[in-house]
C-alpha cells in the first residue's frame, strides 16, 4: 500500500508564488480582506515585503 508523502517542512509564501506567481498571491489577499480575514492578508503582505515571494518577475 502507498504511504503518503511525508512533508519535512511546510509550505511558505515563496513555495507559493514559485508554482503560482506572486499575482495569484496578490489575489488571494483580496479575497482574504473581502471576507474580512484582514490579520491573514497583512501576514502574507508583511511574508511579501520580507523577501518571502520572489517570483523573478520583479512583482
Amino acid at each position: 500500500m502507498d504511504q503518503p508523502l511525508h512533508r519535512s517542512r511546510r509550505l511558505g509564501i515563496a513555495d507559493i508564488a514559485a508554482v503560482y506567481g506572486t499575482e495569484a498571491l496578490h489575489r488571494r489577499i483580496a479575497q482574504l480582506r473581502a471576507s474580512g480575514q484582514h490579520y491573514a492578508a497583512v501576514a502574507i503582505e508583511h511574508e511579501i515585503r520580507s523577501g518571502g515571494a520572489q517570483d523573478g518577475t520583479g512583482g
